[in-house]
């Protein structure tokens, strides 16, 4: 009986291969099979798999016979390198991956974790770390990409004064920098490095392995900081830079001085990148930006986000010549009258967002902060992007709608808010929203209700307004809206040009509004238009004239008798 079992057991295992031998897979040669289980490994669509590639390698490994011969001969399955793998799993795979490019992977991204385990404390963690690293040093030559992100950078240092001739791709980042000199990564040998993102380390700018890079991140929050010289030696050695960002940085009380000496010197020409399509200037020096922004010539470009620190210095200082080409390839691309121009002022800062049709995300962006009243920011804005004889040198009138923002505690005291408005008379502001932290928002109010020199009234294409702030202020709105409106005769008829009605009215913000006050206020709104009311209640829409209104009122006649 039991040698019947152990015939029909071999049968049984000599058919089963015979039925492998038939799946079409396994006739394709081995060199395309090898390289479809690859892709189904690695996960090349930026790391969306939510389990190790461990977890994966042995899900193909257990598939069958031929699969598992197939995997063990390649050296390439076994060249990913996590560091959420025992010590002993990556002893293995750095034997079994022999001369094959590395791929190291020390991380957390939501899902994705390949960091030593949650379950180690700080210091364990740590430790762990500096053993995984002390077991990839001796294979610096072949880390084809390396992405770090550690809370320290014990054990680093052994790791970057090797050279790395086939890394392509750098990410690090450390939570706690203990380095104090600047690195010159690799001993300056990474020469097919096209990707670098440097999150609180210090590496010279004028470090060999940054040149000819595809895309670049520099995020400081260190003392470290660069000179105008390195500035200049960074975008002379990557003039085919697609990406750029530069976060946090800082720069010397003598940079500037450095600055004038470089630009009177003469001896330097911007450098021309064809190929910048994003470039983000966040929480930088006012000087740093200019120096950046003042050695590059940018001929097209889809996203430029800009933050900055103004320092009450004067914004046409940001401008020069090699900048008036970026923003026209990006507008000439408009349907005409669709784009959408955001314009944010609070206390000392001023925002523009620039949004087309076909774009997930603003392609510009500028923020700037401490400019002193926001006057010489929104000055620039305006000139350079909004006004008809301005930057992009287009009829900006007929392709943006501009919606406006006043917050932050910004203080419209003495109309502080009319050189703004003044500046924006160009083009068609057709969204306000007046914030909950502004101060004396009822002068803006009042002033909407006013005609101005030459009969013209203020914003006179504005379709939507939202004002939140004290209950008095409904009275002010009910008296400037009754001024605009289209029936209202004005001195001089016949050179007036009336506002258009407003199609929105949100007063959700206003506290305390009485329910007349309400139907009065809805009154100056277009028939077909919408208003927000500041109701006590749960929040209600109504658009147009009705029965639910008056129905809304008799429950509070009831209410009050």
């Amino acid at each position: 009986m039991e040698e019947t079992l152990a015939s029909l057991n071999t049968r049984i295992i000599q058919r089963k291969k015979q039925r492998n031998r038939l799946i079409r897979f396994n006739k394709l040669p081995l060199e395309i099979a090898s390289n479809i289980l690859w892709l189904s490994v690695v996960d090349p669509w930026k790391r969306k798999i939510a389990f190790s590639f461990i977890q994966r390698l042995r899900t193909i490994l257990s598939v069958c016979s031929s699969w598992r011969v197939l995997v063990e001969g390649s050296p390439q399955f076994w060249s990913i390198i996590e560091f959420s793998s025992p010590q002993a799993a990556i002893s293995h795979l750095l034997k079994k991956s022999k001369s094959s490019p590395l791929e190291i992977k020390c991380f957390s991204d939501g899902d994705y974790k390949c960091a030593p385990g949650p379950e180690l404390d700080r210091l364990q963690r740590i430790a762990a770390t500096i053993t995984y690293l002390n077991l990839i040093v001796p294979q610096s030559h072949r880390v084809r990409s390396l992405i770090l992100s550690t809370l320290m950078t014990h054990g680093v240092l052994a790791l970057f004064e090797k050279p790395a001739p086939l890394l392509e791709e750098l990410n690090l980042s450390f939570a706690h920098c203990t380095l104090v000199q600047p690195l010159d990564l690799f001993c300056g040998q990474a020469g097919r490095l096209k990707d670098v993102s440097l999150e609180n380390i210090p590496v010279r700018w004028d470090s060999e392995v940054l040149v000819g890079l595809r895309s670049l991140k520099i995020e400081g929050r260190l003392k470290y900081s660069p000179t105008m010289v390195q500035v200049r030696r960074l975008v002379e050695a990557n003039p085919e830079l697609e990406k750029m960002v530069i976060e946090d940085v800082t720069v010397s009380e003598g940079f500037k001085q450095e600055m004038v000496e470089f630009t009177q010197s003469g001896k330097w020409s911007p450098v021309i990148m064809k190929k910048m399509r994003e470039l983000k200037l966040f929480s930088l020096p006012f000087d740093l930006v200019e120096a950046v922004l003042g050695n590059i010539e940018v001929p097209s470009i889809e996203h430029f986000n800009l933050k900055g620190l103004f320092q009450g210095l004067p914004a046409d200082r940001l401008w020069s010549d090699n900048l008036k080409h970026m923003a026209p390839p990006i507008l000439n691309r408009r349907s005409k009258g669709a784009e959408l121009a955001e314009i944010t002022l609070g206390k000392g800062s001023v925002r523009l967002s620039i949004h087309l049709p076909g774009h997930g995300n603003p392609p510009i962006q500028i923020q700037f902060s401490n400019v002193g009243g926001g006057v010489s920011g929104i000055e620039w804005l305006a000139e350079k992007f909004l006004r008809e004889d301005g930057f992009p040198a287009v009829a900006a009138q007929e392709i943006f709608q501009v919606s406006l923002t006043f917050g932050d505690s910004f203080d419209m005291g003495g109309r502080a808010f009319v050189p703004f408005l003044d500046q924006l008379r160009a083009v068609k502001v057709k969204s306000l929203t007046i914030g909950r932290g502004c101060k004396h928002g009822e002068e803006l109010i009042k002033y909407l209700g006013e005609v101005q020199e030459g009969f013209q009234w203020p914003l006179p294409h504005l379709m939507s307004l939202t004002v939140s702030g004290r209950a008095e202020m409904a009275t002010h709105l009910s008296t400037a809206l009754q001024h605009r409106k289209p029936d209202v005769p004005t001195e001089d008829p016949a050179t007036a040009q009336r506002p258009v009605p407003l199609e929105v009215l949100n007063i959700e913000g206003l506290g305390g509004v009485e329910r007349k006050v309400e139907k009065a206020l809805a009154k100056h709104i277009s028939s077909s238009g919408t208003f927000i009311r500041a109701s006590r209640r749960s929040l209600t829409f109504w658009g147009g004239h009705g029965d639910d209104w008056e129905e809304l009122d008799e429950d509070d006649e009831d209410e009050n008798m």
